[in-house]
């Protein structure tokens, strides 16, 4: 149940939960009712209270205990017993129902005006008789002091030829003698003609203006028709009617023009809206007879008074649609005007004219208050009632002590919906007798009311519903023919509705799995795909390089600081910043900004960019190694490590030494085989530069040799140190049992003769427990011996015992030995 908040009060709409098919089973209306809480907790003010698509016209027996409501599709009658609060029995029909007269007291006297041109006559066994009208009616009322059925016609068409003319036209108000079982003489009132053009520009029609709604005074037989042109017609039913047909009787004495009291009112628009805007489209009588209410195609109500032709107030609707239903609600002293948007709840009188009934100099009620409510000025707002669905008929509904629901504050609306929708106005007036539950549940609700906003505030994003139709699907004509079952057509399998039918969803899954066998295929593909782009799409982009900085100056800074860049940390940030900042490019362009990375100042600043510049250099494969190569054999040289030389390098060191002491060597180059001996010697006049020649070109030849031999593996040869080659250990290459080994020597050096001695004889206690273990690798051999920790803590506790008996030994060898040492037997023991 929904609540609807104004001014004035709260408005309780009590339909707001969506119908349930009437095709449902019980069982899935139990289950729904578990999982949808708006279901379960709906209000259900008569059961099946709804017609199958829509509703158009609701009336409610003079004794108050049945509601007759008309409907489509199919068009039928549905008879509600208020007191059992259910419906008692259904009628379907041959046309659309215009509009239900109840002519008794209860339903068993029915009249009802079809769109086919008829009126039927219902009894309570059915269908008593059906009358024929000479044209099609608008409306429909009886008039109890006569027993006539009267019922406006529309307009006739008008031949061309009568209409160039000039003769009248003459509306007719179709008189059906109830008593008498027959037509009586009709009322007629002159009407307009209107042209109205055919699909055909050339076919224009010519038709007459005739009546649209109709209203009986329930004080006195007074009868007001309102017609197409905006006028309403009064007829005195009391008068007595002569046979002729020109009898001043049958003609209206009284012409009310309100299209001409409403014009320049409203917001009527001719664009989107077709038609007269002052056509009076619905009128209804006060209960005392003194006032009057019309509403028109434009959306105005024209409040008059009786006995003034000048209306007291003209209240306008803003959606500018028809008024088709006007209502006095005296219990409040307001109309209600509706529109197929709202209903509008509005002040007829203010509170001083509902006392004391005084009327102003211009004719109408004296407004002595602003406010809106009940009560307040005249035509002041009390509420809007507005509904899920466009209304199409509205009336308040009473019980058998208040049959026309002068009193009562509940509002029963036809629309263009399944369900008739119901709203309950406390400002109106209390429940009716057979609905009186509702002041209980809406008294608890003004209580509960904090507590239930604030609950929907927070369970208003959590909640979700369940409805009826989740377990069908909906098909059309031409879906249900591409899947081939026609031949269902008719059967409970398929439910029809609207312009299509409801089938199961299971049903409906295993007749599309036999009709496309390969969907499931296609769909499995189309899946697969899906799938494929999210992944794709969620995969990590490539890191887009950004662009480098040309740097002319401090090229590494400017590449340490790119590198920087790109991680999200602090100093990447703020290498960022100062690689994207224009203030800082003069670092990388200007040479009075450049490093110096030499200086000392440098240095101390930066020992980690020292550092790192150092591991730079060395990686360096084309720098000039020769320094470092020197270096090492310094080095080398100096820790007892000596060069190892092949048989070449050890003949070229010696023939360069050789020539350095005697210039006269034997040298093959200056032989002669000329001459025939070997090793003579020639000089001549160019001997010294011949010979200076050669020397320049033995040289160059000598550092080629030397640049090739440097790019070969060198070997160094450790020196002799106490006889052991572990003087590697020296520079790190040996490995951690050569390194212990050679710190023991160096500190067995540091002792004395005895000390060395001593050290021996404790370690030989412990050779019979050692334990030796032979690590084979790639490549090596190694031999491990190790005494395990048990086994040496064995051994000291062992020598620990040891010394201990030793003192104990001399300390009893200083103590008076006792007799019981000596291991006798006690004396006496067997006396």
């Amino acid at each position: 149940m929904e609540v609807q908040e104004r001014k004035s009060g709260k408005i309780y709409a009590l339909s707001s939960t969506s119908s349930v098919p009437e095709w449902l089973g019980e069982r899935a209306r139990r289950n729904l009712a578990k999982r949808d809480s708006a279901f379960r907790h709906r209000i259900t003010l008569l059961q099946d209270l709804e017609m199958p698509v829509a509703s158009n016209k609701i009336r409610q027996s003079p004794d108050g205990r049945f509601l007759i409501v008309g409907g489509t599709y199919s068009p039928r009658i549905r008879c509600y017993e208020l007191s059992e609060m259910s419906m008692k029995f259904e009628r379907y029909l041959d046309s659309e129902v215009v509009d239900i007269t109840i002519l008794g007291e209860d339903y068993g006297k029915l009249a009802i005006l079809g769109a086919d041109r008829s009126v039927s006559f219902h009894a309570p066994y059915g269908n008593h008789s059906v009358i024929r009208l000479p044209t099609f009616g608008r409306a429909m009322a009886y008039e109890k002091t006569t027993c006539d059925l009267m019922v406006v016609s529309s307009g006739k068409r008008v031949s061309p030829g009568a209409a160039a003319a000039g003769g009248q036209a003459m509306g007719e108000v179709y008189r059906f003698n109830l008593d008498e079982g027959r037509f009586s003489q009709p009322y007629n009132f002159t009407s307009a003609l209107r042209q109205k053009k055919g699909v055909d520009p050339e076919d224009t029609r010519v038709l007459q203006l005739g009546g649209s709604c109709i209203a009986i005074s329930p004080t006195h037989s007074l009868s007001a028709i309102g017609a197409e042109d905006g006028t309403v017609r009064f007829w005195d039913n009391r008068a007595p009617v002569g046979s002729s047909q020109n009898d001043a009787d049958l003609t209206p004495f009284l012409n009310l023009d309100v299209a001409s009291a409403t014009s320049g009112y409203g917001f009527f628009d001719e664009n989107s809206n077709s038609g007269f805007p002052g056509e009076v489209t619905s009128i209804c009588f006060d209960a005392s007879g003194l006032h009057m209410c019309a509403g028109t195609k434009g959306g105005n109500v024209a409040l008059y008074d009786m006995r003034s032709s000048k209306p007291l107030f003209i209240k306008e609707h803003q959606y500018g649609l028809p008024i088709h239903t006007v209502q006095f609600h005296s219990g409040s002293g307001t109309v209600l005007s509706s529109d197929p948007k709202l209903v509008k709840i509005w002040n007829a009188k203010t509170s001083s004219s509902s006392t004391r009934g005084e009327w102003n100099d211009d004719g109408g009620f004296g407004d002595t208050r602003d406010d809106e409510g009940v009560g307040g000025a005249l035509g002041s707002i009390v509420a809007n009632v507005e509904g899920t669905a466009d209304f199409s008929h509205v009336m308040v509904s009473g019980d058998s002590n208040d049959p026309e629901g002068h009193n009562s504050g509940l509002l029963l609306c036809a629309g263009e919906q399944s369900k008739v929708q119901s709203f309950y106005c406390p400002v109106l007036g209390a429940a009716p007798q057979w609905c009186s539950f509702l002041d209980n549940i809406t008294e608890e609700l003004e209580e509960k009311d904090g507590a239930l906003e604030k609950s929907a505030g927070d369970d208003s994003g959590l909640v979700q519903t369940e409805t009826v139709y989740e377990d069908y699907k909906f098909l059309t004509r031409s879906e249900i023919d591409t899947l081939g079952i026609q031949n269902l057509v008719g059967t409970p399998l398929l439910r029809g509705y609207m312009h299509g039918f409801f089938i199961h969803v299971g049903l409906y899954n295993r007749i599309r799995a036999v009709a496309k066998p390969f969907e499931y295929k296609e769909y499995r593909s189309q899946k697969i795909k899906e799938r494929m782009e999210e992944k794709r799409a969620s995969r990590i982009a490539p890191k887009t390089n950004a662009q480098k900085i040309n740097a002319k100056v401090n090229p590494d800074l400017a590449d340490r600081l790119q590198a920087k860049s790109g991680s999200k940390t602090k100093a990447g940030k703020a290498a960022k910043a100062l690689v994207e900042d224009d203030r800082f490019g003069g670092l990388f362009s200007n040479p009075d900004f450049e490093i110096d990375e030499e200086a000392e100042d440098f240095k101390l600043r930066n020992p980690s960019g020292v550092a790192s510049s150092k591991i730079r250099n060395d990686r360096d494969m084309d720098s000039d190694q020769e320094d470092d190569y020197d270096d090492i054999e310094n080095n080398l040289g100096a820790s007892g490590f000596s060069k190892t030389r092949d048989e070449d390098e050890k003949w070229d060191s010696e023939s360069d030494n050789d020539e350095g002491d005697n210039e006269y060597h034997y040298d093959d180059s200056d032989s002669d085989e000329d001459d025939g001996f070997q090793g003579g010697r020639i000089r001549g006049e160019l001997y010294e530069n011949k010979r200076g020649a050669s020397k320049e070109k033995k040289k160059k030849d000598s550092k080629k040799i030397k640049t090739k031999k440097k790019k070969k593996n060198i070997m160094y040869e450790a020196d002799d140190y106490m006889g052991s080659g572990t003087n590697a250990i020296d520079i790190g290459i040996g490995n951690v049992s050569a390194q212990e080994e050679a710190s023991k020597r160096k500190k067995e050096m540091t002792l004395s003769m005895a000390e060395r001695l001593q050290l021996q004889s404790e370690e030989s206690k412990f050779i019979g427990d050692a334990k030796r273990l032979k690590v084979t690798g790639q490549g090596s051999v190694k031999e491990v011996t190790f005494i395990p920790k048990a086994t040496r803590k064995k051994l000291e506790a062992q020598e620990k015992a040891r010394q201990e008996a030793n003192v104990k030994d001399d300390r009893i060898g200083r103590s008076r030995r006792g007799v019981k040492s000596l291991g006798f037997k006690t004396p006496f023991k067997h006396q």
